[in-house]
């Protein structure tokens, strides 16, 4: 057995070994230990006060749903250097499974629909710059604006469609599965942080349901409760519905009863994503065709002068723009109203991103603060600092944010009683004034290409 400690490696450790450096951590937020032999290993690293585990069986690697503090750690590696597994069944895990069904679970958009997408995006390079005249002359609306904007549109389109074609794939391929009885046993709250090496991005708060059930006479344990992703209000909702020591029905896949789940029909999050986005791409092959028949042609006939497709599209943009701009202010003035309650700081850094523009490098900042709060007994973790807005820009600002909330600092946070997964540190004060100067420059553009005033 050997225990590794910041790369240091003790062999054969003793018990006071364990613990001393458990105890002897220091400040250092890249701290880690590792307990391992020759059937697997646990291993932790240091999250504010507290630690992050994971454990190997030899055969897969799990996560814990939670994090735990310094004595718990304690009893778990001296437990786990006397060969006593108990700790186990006390905790609740995640299995680490292939990235393909990762990324499934959380609701990421299979390759094929990326692939569509990107094909979408070239083809309206290949159509400006590769494809013949004599070819594009056969196009429909070849050479004109209307043709234009619905190349631009046609990524879109193409999202929409894929999104609202992956979840009708999927609730399909789990309608076959066989069924078996099973039970739940752990029920809590979790958080799903970026991959590794890029603490850029939202965490997201996930409900962590371990089921087990049997196939065959072997015991199988599941941790998938929908087909599609569940997060925010829906992994509190889906808590409520699958307490610790519930009986359930588990659906698998005969061909791998480790791929299961407990509901086969689409999360209600999804359905009414797909619901909306179905919405919108309606409205725009409607709006889209009704531009391209008679609407366009009967603005033609009663403004001759008029530039009809820039002037509809432009409209419809700012119209958008503007329903966005009072939506927010209004989501704002609620957001002023929402319940405050005590926190904690898990993890405070800066992280820095790059891009060039016109061949220039330029480097901006970004301060990553991740707090922990409590909301009816959901530990819940977020990255708002301001709600709704990223905050980035020099070095010493972002450095000045950070140490502004250190790991370990008690804070005040402000939740969305609705969904208390969305909160943030420091209340909005301000309404997002682009959003209205955009709406108003695209009815600029209207009003010219109107001709009007000619």
């Amino acid at each position: 057995m050997e225990l590794e400690v910041c790369d240091r490696i003790t062999a054969d450790p003793t018990p006071g070994d364990i613990t001393r450096a458990i105890d002897q951590r220091g400040d250092d937020p890249d701290w880690f230990i590792n307990l391992s032999d020759d059937d697997g290993y646990v291993e932790a690293e240091r999250e504010g006060s507290r630690f992050r585990l994971a454990y190997h069986s030899g055969k897969a690697r799990f996560d814990a749903a939670e994090t735990v503090d310094a004595a718990t750690l304690k009893r778990i590696l001296l437990a786990y250097r006397g060969g006593d597994k108990s700790w186990r069944g006390k905790l609740a895990w995640q299995r680490k499974v292939s990235p393909a069904k990762a990324t499934e679970a959380r609701g990421e958009p299979p390759t094929w629909a990326v692939v569509a997408v990107i094909a979408s995006l070239a083809l309206i390079f290949v159509t400006a710059e590769v494809l013949p005249e004599s070819w594009l002359e056969r196009l429909p609306f070849a050479g004109t604006t209307f043709g234009a904007i619905l190349l631009i549109a046609l990524p879109m389109v193409v999202m929409v469609g894929a999104m609202i074609l992956n979840a009708v794939l999927k609730v399909r391929r789990a309608s076959n599965w066989a069924q078996a009885p099973g039970r739940v046993i752990r029920s809590q709250m979790a958080v799903r942080r970026p991959p590794e090496g890029n603490e850029i991005g939202t965490v997201v708060n996930v409900p962590a349901v371990t089921y087990s059930f049997s196939v065959g006479g072997v015991t199988y344990q599941g941790t998938r409760v929908s087909l599609g992703d569940i997060s925010g209000k829906y992994a509190q909702e889906a808590l409520a519905r699958y307490p610790a020591g519930t009986s359930v029905t588990v659906y698998y896949d005969p061909a791998d009863p480790s791929d299961s789940v407990l509901e086969r029909e689409a999360p209600k999050g999804a359905v009414k994503g797909c619901g909306l986005a179905l919405l919108v791409f309606a409205l725009l092959v409607w709006g889209l065709y009704w531009v391209g028949t008679e609407g366009a042609e009967a603005l033609k006939v009663r403004m001759p002068e008029a530039d009809v497709p820039v002037m509809l599209f432009a409209a419809l943009f700012g119209g958008a723009a503007l329903l966005f701009f009072v939506g927010h202010k209004r989501y704002l003035a609620r957001a002023n109203a929402w319940p405050v309650t005590p926190g904690e700081v898990v993890s405070s850094t800066v992280e820095q991103r790059g891009s060039t523009e016109n061949g220039k490098t330029r480097t901006i900042y970004l301060p990553i603060i991740e707090f922990a709060y409590t909301v009816d007994g959901n530990r819940l973790h977020s990255r708002q600092v301001k709600l709704g807005l990223e905050i980035s820009g020099s070095e010493s600002l972002a450095r000045g944010i950070a140490d502004r909330y250190p790991a370990g600092a008690p804070v005040e946070v402000h939740y969305d009683p609705q969904d208390p997964s969305n909160a943030a540190l420091e209340n909005p004060t301000g309404t997002n004034w682009i959003l209205l100067g955009v709406a108003l420059a695209c009815f600029a553009i209207a009003l010219y290409a109107s001709r009007v005033f000619r």
